[in-house]
């Protein structure tokens, strides 16, 4: 079993480190924690790739696994701390194989 650690998020004041979806750019680092909306299992290319569209609460994204058709655990409805680089395809910011942690419900 492997452990990601998160960027901690307590003291750090890095400027280019957005910490919710409507301040985030391209080509900027992200974490967020927010609720799975949907899912699914897409082509991109000769590869699959599972999709979930996250939200904040301030605003959506798209994140994406490449080489995956499903994520065990990430469903709508599962709230969930991402961490990446945020891409763009026009208005659409994405999240290409973030880190995720699976929030516990209280």
């Amino acid at each position: 079993m492997s452990t990601f650690d998160f960027t901690e998020s307590g003291e750090w004041k890095d400027p280019d480190t957005a910490r919710e979806i409507a301040s985030a750019l391209p080509r900027k680092r992200l974490i967020t924690t927010g609720t799975i909306l949907a899912t699914e299992s897409i082509d991109m290319g000769s590869s699959w790739c599972f999709r979930c569209r996250l939200s904040d609460q301030t605003g959506e994204l798209y994140l994406l696994f490449m080489g995956r058709r499903v994520v065990a655990g990430l469903r709508p409805g599962t709230i969930c701390t991402v961490e990446g680089t945020v891409g763009a395809d026009g208005k659409t910011l994405t999240l290409w194989n973030p880190l995720y942690r699976i929030e516990a419900v209280e």
